[in-house]
């Protein structure tokens, strides 16, 4: 028995394996293969969806017809190109503030429609600035520091410019500095 003993250990260190280490040893090979295989799809299907994107985009940027939308009702052309512009020279006047002091003080652009006459612009001047002056005279500070109350003077020198140069002779009028004291 001894000797069945060493023949064993002597089997084993000459590398003879018995049943039980051999099923032991495919198990774990097995197990091996497995997880081999499932890192395998780990890296091949981030790799496949990456391709088939890269592919969609490449398709996409580089194959695919631009379509171009036609606007379907006609751009305005005094949109696209304005009128001739005439800065004014800045205005500083009361407000009519009964209850205060208060004082107005902007820098008006002019917007003329297109082929406007500017000679007749200059000859107008003095009439356009007294004009300018006499309506925000008119306003009280409440009235003119609001959004909606600049604008409705904007509305309203227009309107007054236009009895004076002829009707649509002004497209715009715009301030560039505004300021209520």
């Amino acid at each position: 028995m001894a000797d069945n003993q060493n023949e064993g250990k002597s089997n084993k260190e000459l590398g003879n394996i018995d049943e039980d280490e051999m099923s032991t040893i495919s198990k774990i090979e097995s197990s091996k293969k497995k997880g081999g295989k499932k890192k395998l799809l780990f890296i091949l299907i981030p790799a496949l969806l990456a391709l088939g994107g890269g592919g969609f985009a490449a398709y996409h940027f580089l194959f695919a017809k631009t379509k171009v939308k036609v606007p379907s009702k006609p751009v305005n052309v005094s949109l696209i190109k304005p009128g001739p512009m005439i800065n004014l020279k800045p205005f500083l006047t009361n407000l009519a503030d009964k209850d205060k002091t208060a004082y107005i003080k902007v820098s008006i652009s002019i917007e003329l429609k297109q082929g406007s006459n500017l000679g007749a612009f200059k000859q107008l001047t003095p009439q356009i600035r007294n004009r300018i002056i006499m309506i925000m005279s008119s306003k009280t500070s409440r009235e003119i520091n609001t959004p909606q109350g600049i604008l409705s003077l904007r509305h309203q020198i227009a309107r007054s410019l236009n009895q004076i140069l002829g009707d649509g002779t002004v497209a715009g009028v715009y301030f560039n500095n505004y300021l209520v004291q």
